[in-house]
């Protein structure tokens, strides 16, 4: 009788036990150091728009460490910086979306990557200027640029490789201008600009410069056949589309203003588009910009919601910022366009009705975008160096 009330006292005590280590484990869990409400810092997305599909969301610092916060435990999906040779890249050239050849910039040095091979080191004293390289000869490279064109600065040479970036050749009439476009059906025209708008029809040998919107700077250009479109803005922020004929490369023809909006924009031209991202959001025209489709389902938390061309931007729209600054579309999926924003990368799957964030890419400003290996991978440079995603 003796030893069965011990065993009975015994089993008793340690049924306590438990009970109160798993009460407490619980509260651990669920209750964060300050007393708050426990959260996991996860990507937001739009109320409006649900992510494309239901994925279970990786364990992140936070889950692990209850005193960590956002700003010390970023995403564990984020992905990390390019490196080459221990060095940030900070520059991205494609040639084209279908050809498996990359060229980048990376400390002081240019490199260049073909299909799955390694990073090569092609040549040293590379600058941080605009990167073109030529999509049918992608061993003709280009790089140039200017200082901001309402404070001037020291003159930026312009630089020409025809052997893959070994060497480079400066032209001595060329300076201050950055190169944007090439006509990929007559490569030795080159479009770009150094405020105005530059041409030139001998493979940057030698430009015209011209001022096709009078009292307006040239600050992104999308070439679709002989139709050049620009977006050009004025020292005030007015910002105007417009078609450019240029049948005749040296002698533009200026058609009218097809949309106007205020702030800085960007342009892409495609095979069958012609989308412009501003400060208000985005705008689709697939018949030659004649008429707009405008979204920002989903870019709230990125764009302005009023137009301050006729309505005055609310402060605490002014304190987080705004702003699109590349745009990209799949060349497998013409309706999957990619937008790079003040605080982030955002993706459209339905030819930019609506938009969602990209949780792999951390909230920073997104300069350029690329695709490359036939669109399965998307380069990006942010103000934190370039990231290459896959692209499914």
């Amino acid at each position: 009788m003796t030893k069965r009330r011990y065993h009975f006292a015994a089993l008793l005590i340690i049924g306590l036990w438990l009970l109160s280590a798993c009460s407490g484990g619980s509260e651990t869990a669920t209750t964060p150091p300050d007393g708050g409400t426990a959260e996991t810092p996860t990507v937001t997305v739009s109320p409006t728009e649900p992510p494309a599909e239901p994925a279970t969301p990786e364990p992140t610092p936070a889950d692990s460490d209850p005193t960590a916060t956002p700003e010390t435990s970023p995403d564990a999906t984020t992905v990390s910086p390019l490196t080459i040779d221990g060095e940030r890249v900070v520059e991205i050239a494609v040639p084209a979306p279908g050809l498996d050849i990359v060229y980048a910039v990376a400390g002081n040095a240019l490199y260049r990557r073909d299909g799955d091979e390694e990073w090569t080191k092609v040549s040293e004293g590379a600058t941080e200027a605009h990167i073109l390289a030529d999509p049918t000869h992608p061993d003709i490279i280009y790089r140039g640029d200017h200082s901001p064109c309402a404070r001037g600065g020291d003159p930026v040479p312009f630089e020409r490789s025809t052997d893959g970036g070994a060497t480079w050749e400066t032209i001595p009439t060329a300076e201050n201008i950055r190169p944007l476009v090439i006509d990929p059906l007559n490569t030795s025209r080159l479009y770009g600009e150094s405020c105005q708008l530059a041409i030139s029809v001998d493979g940057g040998e030698t430009w015209e410069l011209s001022s096709p919107v009078a009292g307006f700077d040239v600050t992104s250009l999308g070439l679709i056949a002989t139709q050049l479109y620009g977006i050009f803005t004025s020292e005030g922020g007015t910002s105007r589309v417009v078609a450019l004929d240029v049948s005749t490369p040296t002698s533009p023809v200026t058609g009218p203003a097809l949309l106007e909006f205020w702030g800085g924009g960007v342009l892409l031209a495609s095979v069958d588009k012609v989308i412009v991202g501003e400060p208000h959001g985005i705008h689709i025209s697939t018949d030659n910009g004649e008429t707009w489709e405008f979204s920002r389902a989903g870019l709230e938390e990125v764009t302005l919601s009023v137009n301050a061309l006729t309505q005055p931007i609310p402060e605490e729209e002014q304190g987080r910022g705004f702003g699109i600054f590349a745009l990209a579309v799949d060349p497998r999926q013409p309706e999957r366009i990619f937008a790079g924003t003040i605080r982030g990368l955002y993706r459209s799957d339905d030819n930019g009705v609506t938009w969602q964030r990209v949780p792999e890419v951390d909230e920073v400003k997104v300069r350029t975008l690329a695709f490359a290996r036939g669109g399965t991978l998307l380069y990006a440079t942010t103000d934190e160096g370039a990231l290459v995603l896959t692209n499914p």
